[in-house]
């Protein structure tokens, strides 16, 4: 009995550290790419992460937005076809051709990617931090 609680504890503090982890990744990471103030939509998964940050707001709708943060984005209205996405899997990022960026999980490991096309097309620059990690 004793093993499974010390079990329990660890796994809630592995798993909660990851979004954690996510949260303070996008706080960091996207004001530095925008460099102003921007409002955030997200998909209901990111909602839960993004929703604790007290530096990223989030829109009401994606018409106000200026951040589409997520990787289910595919019944969109036409006003928010044409919005920067920032992925959070893989194969959203390599789908959509509005994906600036992704961080995303394989193997247990963080990764994170960024397209260069996209961040020309939205006039986007990165920081000399993270231009290692553009495809």
């Amino acid at each position: 009995m004793r093993g499974f609680i010390i079990a329990l504890i660890l796994i809630t503090n592995v798993f909660g550290s990851n979004e954690n982890y996510e949260l303070k990744l996008y706080e960091k990471i996207l004001p530095s790419i925008f460099k102003k103030h921007f409002l955030i939509y997200t998909d209901s998964k990111s909602k839960e992460i993004i929703e604790y940050s007290s530096n990223l707001k989030m829109a009401v709708n994606c018409r106000d937005a200026d951040l589409l943060l997520g990787k289910g984005f595919k019944n969109l209205s036409a006003t928010c076809q044409d919005k920067p996405v920032f992925s959070t899997s893989y194969r959203s990022f390599l789908n959509n051709p509005n994906a600036i960026g992704a961080f995303y999980w394989r193997k247990g490991r963080p990764q994170i990617r960024f397209k260069a096309d996209a961040l020309k097309k939205y006039d986007l620059k990165l920081p000399k931090s993270l231009e290692e990690f553009v495809r």
